[in-house]
């Protein structure tokens, strides 16, 4: 038996707000102090970065013929992030919506498209059912924060060319890093609001020729609606074997599970629904550095199950197993080569799709080559070909162009055919009240195009801007049986014509030794075949800036996202501040204070599903 957890209305007590105003003051008086030195070393500009998502090959940012955002493993910390989605927060271009607190749904948006792939060191971990209400399949609301994680990528824009289906509005790839070195570990407790608790401890280390990584986190909180309550803990395991000749072998394990109640809509509350998450993802893979890249050989089997009772039982249980392979070579000094292929087996059995085992397999091959023209340009020729059991064949070719005019500044180019594979719930749904899935839906296809161009504009500026377009025909919506009963039963169809134009624009400065800062600003004008606007917000920006004094450290993340929704689901827009505080006691342990929302702004990302008020973790770290 579940018992239901009462909230605490602890957040409004004086010891919070003289918490919040001590984090404030602090961030203030940093930025007063012009002169400091950093803490530690800070790579602080995006085009020097290193990325290997765009082009399945490791180069800089700055050569990358996309828009393209890192999120570096020092950002995680100091902004303390625990999940995903708040590694994501403040990212130009991302949105990330949740229909509540904690262990409610979340999904991330790329320039407005859900329609995305989610990767873990190249490893896709969408759900073929897909995440219901939304074109995606990925909740973030599932994915912590393992302690190794090196950086996450973003590329903005269409990667079907490289990943196959669902790579609409761009890729986000998780990448954890090899331990090495002398046993370190962390250990990190925290408590806050709304009985809100951390644990996390996490071990790495090498043995000889062996790298070696083990992490465990735990998240508590009652919630701040009654039956909200959530109980969430990961694992994470990572073994490699060293042998010879740049070769390797590697071992990765993912654990997940969750208990939460679902308290609803406030239209239709509910006191006693509950969800449980059950989630096993692991992988084998060999490695070989080479001159001209990595070869990989990979399998990995990833499985969860979805079960609860939400106005019934229900049990969704969502099975992938796949074999990748990719290599490259140099042909010339001009020329470099690269190539994969893929199976990949989806496997779905769920109440909501009659209790009827559904898979489909999926066999691709695709090759690349980056052509030099010169000192200056790079073209990239790409081809990929998707053959699936379910829903066909499908070739999917991509062209870019980089051109670096300096030292400063570089020019790119990019357009591609993407394409989005029906979710098994849209071929088999069946709900047991009439709706039920269409197994004859074709998938959405259509195309993107980006130009921009990224540069350093002095030792203390550098900027981004990209202009895109995108369209996306036989898009896939619910339909009424009879629209005008309001009891009729919904079906699938191909019926939208969808087209979003847009740009983006990121700054990033150093204002001083001790402060930067980043700002974005994402533009969309989304509209269907008619011309109606279809909901996503037409302006979103951030301004986030990071201040460093001595032993103190603080990021602070302004948000702003227009209204969103169309007609009874439409949702005003919405400003939104967090804050994250670090102050090191020695060279082993640190305290931080963390608060979202905080100045407790009362929103709704989704119609009736209010965002949580603020919230804040008080807590301390201590390296091992």
């Amino acid at each position: 038996m579940h018992t239901m957890h009462t909230p605490r209305k602890s957040s409004k007590t004086p010891w919070l707000r003289k918490q919040i105003a001590l984090s404030l003051a602090m961030g203030a008086l940093i930025v007063t102090v012009p002169d400091c030195v950093y803490a530690e070393d800070e790579t602080v500009f995006q085009l020097d970065q290193v990325e290997v998502t765009a082009n399945r090959i490791e180069q800089k940012v700055a050569q990358s013929p996309n828009d393209v955002t890192v999120v570096t493993g020092e950002q995680i910390q100091l902004k303390n992030a625990t999940t995903v989605a708040e590694a994501l927060n403040g990212v130009s271009g991302i949105i990330v919506e949740s229909n509540g607190g904690s262990g409610g749904r979340t999904i991330p948006y790329i320039l407005g498209s859900d329609r995305i792939v989610v990767l873990i060191d190249g490893k896709r971990v969408n759900l073929p059912q897909g995440v219901a209400g939304s074109n995606g399949g990925v909740d973030l609301s599932t994915m912590m924060l393992p302690g190794n994680v090196d950086r996450i990528e973003v590329v903005r824009g269409g990667g079907s060319a490289l990943y196959g289906a669902d790579a609409v509005g761009g890729v986000i790839n998780i990448i954890t890093k090899k331990s090495s070195g002398a046993t370190q570990g962390t250990a990190t407790v925290a408590a806050g609001n709304y009985g809100g608790r951390l644990y996390e401890l996490s071990v790495g280390g090498q043995e000889n020729k062996t790298h070696w990584f083990i992490g465990g986190h735990q998240d508590l909180n009652d919630g701040q609606r009654g039956n909200a309550h959530y109980e969430g803990k990961s694992a994470n395991i990572r073994l490699d074997q060293d042998l010879r000749d740049g070769e390797a072998l590697s071992f990765t394990y993912d654990y997940y599970s969750s208990y939460s109640g679902v308290p609803g809509s406030l239209q239709y509350l509910s006191l006693t629904d509950y969800q449980d998450i059950l989630r096993h993802n692991w992988s084998m893979a060999y490695t070989r550095q080479h001159a001209d890249g990595i070869r990989t050989l990979r399998y990995y089997d990833n499985e969860q199950v979805y079960s609860g009772d939400i106005g019934g039982d229900f049990r969704d249980q969502n099975k992938v197993r796949a074999f990748e392979y990719q290599d490259s070579a140099r042909l010339n000094r001009d020329n470099l080569l690269t190539w994969g292929s893929e199976w990949r087996k989806d496997e779905v059995t769920s109440t909501g799709e009659g209790n009827t085992p559904h898979s489909g397999i999926t066999r691709a091959v695709f090759i690349q080559d980056q052509i030099s023209i010169g000192d200056h340009a790079t073209w990239t020729v790409g081809l990929r070909h998707d053959d699936n059991s379910l829903y066909g064949t499908h070739w999917l070719p991509k062209l870019s162009f980089l051109y670096q005019g300096n030292a400063q500044t570089s020019y790119f180019a990019n357009w591609g055919k993407v394409f989005r594979a029906p979710r098994f719930d849209d071929l088999y749904g069946n709900d047991g009240w009439g709706n039920t899935g269409n197994p004859n839906l074709r998938p959405e296809t259509g195309w993107t195009a980006e130009v921009g161009v990224k540069s350093k504009l002095n030792a203390a500026n550098e900027a981004t801007l990209s202009v895109f377009k995108r369209t996306l025909k036989d898009a896939i919506r619910w339909q009424p049986e009879d629209p005008s009963d309001p009891w009729s039963s919904y079906h699938p169809q191909n019926i939208d014509q969808l087209t979003t134009t847009g740009f983006n624009l990121s700054l990033t400065s150093r204002l001083s030794e001790a402060i930067t800062s980043d700002i974005g600003y994402t533009y969309l004008d989304s509209k269907d075949q008619s011309g109606a606007w279809i909901g996503d917000p037409h302006n979103s920006f951030h301004l986030g800036f990071n201040l460093r004094y001595a032993h103190f450290r603080q990021n602070i993340t302004a948000s702003y996202m227009d209204e969103t929704g169309t007609g009874a689901s439409k949702v005003g827009g919405y400003f939104t501040v967090n804050t994250s505080l670090n102050y090191d006691l020695d060279p082993q342990s640190s305290l931080f204070l963390t608060v979202n929302n905080l100045f407790d702004k009362k929103y709704e990302a989704y119609k009736n599903y209010p965002a949580n008020r603020r919230t804040f973790l008080l807590g301390m770290k201590k390296r091992l």
